[in-house]
C-alpha cells in the first residue's frame, strides 16, 4: 500500500470516529449530583460566554462533550437562541449580554464597534448618557462581581463599570484564565461572575468554522467543554457553592467560512443553557413566557411582538435568579419572564 493510500485511509478513519479528537472522558460527571430538584435559594450566578460557539457543533458532538451534555440533561436550554438583532460580532453582543439592551435605537446600548478603539471612551460617553449594567445592580445591592475575559478589548466594559466590578482579569490563555476564575469562585464568593472563553472564535477565524471533530474548531469546542467542566466540578466540590449556584452559558455569535456576520443563520443562531439549583429541565422556550417564540430559521427584529431568546437575556436572568431588580433602562427580559415560575419561587424563599 502506498504512503498516499495509507494517509487517505487514516483520514477516512478520523472522519468515521470523529469523537477520537475529544479528550474529555464521557463519564466525567457520572457521579455528580443533580440540582434540578433543589429548593435552595440561588446565591451565585456564573455567566459564561463562549465566543463563536455554534449550537449545531454541540448537537453534533454532544456525546463527547460531557459538560455541555450535562447542561442539556439537567437544565433548561435551547440550541435556537439569537444574537442581538442584526449584529453578529463580539463587543456589541457582549454589551447586550451585560446591559440587557439591543445594540442600536432609542433602547440600544449604542456600542456598534468591535474594538476598544479609544482607552478614554466608555459605553456611557459613546451613547451620550449612562448605560446601566448587571454590575450596577449587583454593586448597588452590596454584592460582589467579577469580569474575566480572554480578549483585551473587553477592557471597555471594565472601564465603563469599574466602580462596581470587584475583580477584573484579562488573559488570552483560557486555561490559565479559567484556573484563576475557579480559584476566585472558591475564595471570593462573587454573586455574579462573568467568564469569556475565546477559543472557538479564534479557531474559526484562523482555520474556519468546520464541523469536523479533528479540525481546530472541533478541538476548540472540546476545550471549551473541558473548561466549563472545571467550573461545574468546582461547584460540585464546594459546599458553599453546591446547591446555591446557577450557571448561564451562551455565545456572542456563531460563524461560517472564516468569518461571521449578521445575515447568515450559522452566525446569528446561538445556544443558551441555564443550569443549577432548582432550574427546570427541558426546552427553554417552554419557560419563556408568551412574549417569546422559537424563531425557526429566521432572524427577528428587536421590536417584533414575539421575541426569540437572545444572549441579551442573560443579564436580567442572572439578576432575577439572585432575587434582584432588572437593569434600569434595559429591554431584554426586563419583565423577567424567562424562567418566571422558577424565579418567583426563589423570591418567595426566605
Amino acid at each position: 500500500m502506498s504512503p498516499r493510500t495509507c494517509c487517505l485511509f487514516a483520514f477516512i478513519a478520523a472522519l468515521a470516529i470523529g469523537g477520537c479528537a475529544f479528550s474529555t472522558p464521557n463519564d466525567l460527571f457520572s457521579d455528580a449530583p443533580s440540582y434540578s430538584n433543589s429548593s435552595s435559594a440561588i446565591e451565585y450566578v456564573i455567566h459564561i460566554s463562549v465566543d463563536g460557539l455554534r449550537p449545531d457543533a454541540v448537537e453534533l458532538w454532544v456525546d463527547h462533550l460531557p459538560a455541555y451534555r450535562r447542561l442539556r440533561l439537567e437544565g433548561a436550554y435551547t440550541e435556537n437562541a439569537r444574537t442581538a438583532p442584526f449584529y453578529g460580532n463580539t463587543l456589541p453582543n457582549h454589551a447586550s449580554q451585560l446591559t440587557g439592551r439591543i445594540v442600536v435605537g432609542n433602547e440600544g446600548h449604542g456600542w456598534v464597534r468591535n474594538s476598544d478603539f479609544d482607552s478614554t471612551v466608555t459605553l456611557h460617553s459613546n451613547r451620550g448618557e449612562y448605560v446601566s449594567s448587571v454590575f450596577d445592580v449587583t454593586g448597588g445591592a452590596g454584592l460582589k462581581s467579577l469580569l474575566f475575559s480572554s480578549k483585551s478589548k473587553f477592557s471597555v466594559f471594565h472601564r465603563s463599570y469599574e466602580d462596581n466590578i470587584d475583580a477584573y482579569v484579562y488573559n488570552k490563555d483560557t486555561e490559565k484564565l479559567t484556573d484563576r476564575f475557579v480559584d476566585s469562585l472558591r475564595t471570593g464568593k462573587y454573586a455574579y461572575a462573568f467568564l469569556h472563553l475565546r477559543d472557538p472564535d479564534t479557531a474559526g477565524h484562523r482555520f474556519g468554522w468546520r464541523l469536523w471533530a479533528w479540525h481546530p474548531y472541533g478541538k476548540a469546542i472540546s476545550k471549551s467543554d473541558r473548561l466549563i467542566g472545571q467550573v461545574l466540578a468546582a461547584i460540585d466540590a464546594d459546599p458553599g457553592l453546591r446547591g446555591k449556584s446557577a450557571v448561564i452559558v451562551t455565545a456572542d455569535h456563531g460563524g461560517h467560512g472564516h468569518a461571521h456576520g449578521p445575515k447568515d443563520r450559522r452566525d446569528y443562531t446561538i445556544p443558551f443553557y441555564v443550569w443549577g439549583a432548582g432550574i427546570p429541565q427541558g426546552n427553554l422556550y417552554n419557560f419563556g413566557g408568551e412574549a417569546r417564540a422559537d424563531p425557526g430559521i429566521e432572524q427577528i427584529d428587536g421590536l417584533a411582538e414575539q421575541q426569540p431568546i437572545r444572549n441579551g437575556d442573560a443579564a436580567n436572568l442572572a439578576l432575577s435568579l439572585l432575587k434582584l431588580d432588572p437593569i434600569p433602562g434595559s429591554t431584554i427580559n426586563a419583565d423577567m419572564t424567562l424562567l418566571r415560575e422558577h424565579t418567583d419561587r426563589l423570591r418567595a424563599t426566605p
